[in-house]
């Protein structure tokens, strides 16, 4: 186990440095107070990289052997094509009523598709988590959803 984490983290960073330098070659954009085309990139090569310098640490270590692997609960095929369809309903919402508008049902049917049960967590989840994605893009990254019915509100 430790030689193929060794291995796959090696081809991971790899990668990883492929995607970076890559990204940063993509052309920027002359808008003043606006994130260029490379920033999402960066992120989430980062992200990458970091993961798979903790699969290398990790390796090096020795401590790749952690015991057995969870087993994960088994979900139906229909859940899967329920998920499928809340998703092409909400691509298809989300030019009309905008992300929060959009996104609010749609975080509420994946949460009862996939077993939540408690309403409070249900409302609270869904709304708080749009909430939060919407006004992190907005305010920290300066990239605007689209606002759609709630266009005055927010």
């Amino acid at each position: 186990m430790r030689k193929r984490n060794l291995i796959s983290a090696a081809i991971l960073i790899a990668i990883g440095i492929g995607y970076a330098v890559l990204a940063v070659q993509l052309p920027t954009r002359n808008i003043e107070n606006a994130t260029g085309p490379s920033f999402f990139p960066l992120v989430v090569v980062t992200g990458f990289l970091i993961l798979a310098a903790a699969l290398l640490v990790q390796a090096m270590r020795g401590r790749a052997n952690l015991g057995a692997v969870p087993v994960l609960a088994k979900i139906s095929r229909r859940t899967y094509i329920w998920s499928l369809a809340a998703a092409v309903l909400y691509l298809m919402a989300l030019p009309y009523l905008g992300f929060i508008a959009a996104n609010i049902p749609l975080f509420a049917a994946l949460m009862i598709l996939y077993g939540e049960k408690r309403t409070v967590w249900i409302a609270a989840g869904s709304i708080g988590i749009c909430l939060a994605i919407f006004f992190v893009f907005r305010e920290v990254f300066q990239i605007q959803l689209p606002a759609g019915i709630l266009g005055g509100l927010v």
